[in-house]
């Protein structure tokens, strides 16, 4: 917990300590996209394309999801995650 007051764990009241709890774990959940990535229609065949694909162009309109599917891609790709057994094409 970041910010805990400069004093014993015991002398800080409960309720300030399930906020700091709750802030945490909100943090943890929205803080990375990537853990609860599941890709839309377009996305997966994006990935599936690696399979047979050196290089690929993922060529969509404005907000359709075209850095989130690179930034798993590439953190796939430098062994950051293994959660893309799932995908078809991941390598």
């Amino acid at each position: 917990m970041k910010n805990l007051p400069r004093q014993s764990a015991t002398s800080v009241p409960d309720s300030l300590l399930l906020r700091m709890a709750e802030a945490e774990e909100t943090q943890r959940r929205t803080g990375n996209r990537l853990t609860t990535y599941r890709p839309y229609p377009r996305q997966a065949e994006f990935h599936a394309a690696g399979a047979g694909h050196r290089e690929r162009l993922f060529l969509a309109g404005n907000q359709l999801g075209k850095t989130l599917a690179g930034a798993k891609e590439l953190a796939i790709g430098l062994g950051a995650l293994r959660s893309l057994e799932k995908i078809k094409g991941a390598r």
